[in-house]
């Protein structure tokens, strides 16, 4: 009975033990991006790009996927926010549904 105990014992801390090794220091004090912040992320880099910053494009973020609305002028433009929300931290994936007007 007692060597079931300590074997019990033995294997929750090898399970404790391998869990933690995906961990670094790193991640113990930075905190997931939240929505909101993705959102921020998001919109900030697409007024810092040349071809971005006149266009007005609504950036919502759900559970880590941004979703893109709005019109633009052209493809590239269209494009651009879709590679920017891609590049940001904690986006999980990027629905583009930009139109696009001439």
């Amino acid at each position: 009975m007692r060597r079931n105990y300590r074997n019990l014992i033995v294997a929750m801390c090898f399970i404790f033990l391998v869990g933690c090794q995906t961990l670094t220091r790193e991640d113990l004090f930075k905190g997931h991006p939240t929505d909101t912040s993705i959102t921020t992320a998001v919109l900030e880099a697409m007024l810092n790009d040349e071809n971005l910053s006149t266009v007005k494009v609504h950036v919502e973020t759900t559970q880590g996927v941004v979703l893109l609305t709005g019109y633009v002028k052209t493809i590239r433009q269209s494009d651009t926010a879709e590679e920017i929300a891609k590049k940001t931290d904690g986006v999980k994936s990027v629905r583009n549904d930009i139109i696009v007007r001439k």
